[in-house]
């Protein structure tokens, strides 16, 4: 695993984004890749490593005793390094070990790790999440290839990488929990809408806005607000993309910001740059 060299592009400031740490996609032999993260001394990170083909290991020393997992194609570890735990691949296979990394640092990438963390652990399945892999083989070409965009962009495309994990992860979790799966569709239907809040949603569903946010919470690890607002960022950025001439107004309010004021405070918020920043640097290379 290497970092990313620290070019004008790349070069770590105090401004509250997701920072590259590393990316790549390997293939080993059997038996020949192992690292033991209580003994990395490089830098503080997260690292989020999914296996594409073979039997990945981790093993966890957090607990009076370790617990090893054994990760099959499309399950992943997302953790802290240095950190109380093992991982390469499984020793008694006999089979070739394909892997994709992304490695990320700085404080947000920190409190992403503590959010999916808390709700989720640290090994998470994939296997029906194709998105996620091809979002990280995407990272990990453009480091190889030295095609990386500038850090807002570069950013950007972490978060939106981070946005596909929890998708992918509450699909799951949420399919067996019918307030919270009704709250996202609900969500979904009427984000684009300004006027649209929380506690309309609530009253839609007949309960509290607390016991809503409870619920929520427990089945998706972020409340309902936090949902609300990323749907709609989600479409923000895509209009920003796709409407190149369009006024900021008028993508505010056709993604369900009350003013383009809200939408930059969001968007510098969340992706740690300006709409008009994301729009001049629209991304070329399809990560």
């Amino acid at each position: 695993m290497q970092s990313v060299p620290e070019t004008s592009l790349h070069l770590r400031t105090d401004e509250p984004l997701l920072w590259l740490a590393g990316a790549g996609h390997e293939r080993r032999g059997p038996g020949t890749y192992h690292y033991d993260a209580r003994q990395r001394n490089d830098p503080a990170h997260v690292n989020l490593q999914l296996t594409l083909r073979g039997r990945g290991m981790y093993r966890d020393h957090r607990g009076a005793e370790p617990i090893e997992r054994i990760l099959s194609s499309g399950m992943a570890f997302f953790d802290a390094i240095p950190g109380e735990f093992e991982y390469g691949c499984d020793p008694r296979s006999s089979e070739g070990y394909e892997l994709v990394f992304v490695a990320l640092s700085g404080a947000q990438a920190f409190a992403w790790h503590r959010r999916i963390a808390a709700a989720f652990g640290p090994v998470l399945d994939f296997s029906q999440a194709v998105e996620v892999a091809t979002s990280m083989r995407a990272i990990a070409r453009a480091r190889e290839t030295q095609s990386l965009p500038d850090r807002y962009l570069l950013s950007s495309a972490l978060y939106d990488l981070l946005m596909r994990v929890l998708a992918a992860l509450n699909r799951g979790r949420v399919a067996t929990a019918p307030r919270p799966s009704r709250a996202m569709e609900l969500i979904a239907s009427h984000a684009r809408d300004p006027g649209f809040s929380v506690a309309d949603l609530a009253r839609r569903l007949n309960i509290s806005r607390e016991h809503l946010s409870r619920q929520f919470r427990a089945a998706t690890g972020i409340s309902p607000m936090d949902y609300l607002i990323r749907r709609r960022l989600g479409f923000a950025t895509q209009a920003l993309r796709d409407s190149p001439d369009d006024k900021l107004h008028a993508v505010a309010l056709r993604c369900g910001f009350s003013s383009p004021n809200y939408l930059c405070r969001v968007f510098r918020q969340h992706l740690g740059v300006t709409p008009a920043q994301f729009r001049a640097r629209r991304w070329m290379m399809g990560i």
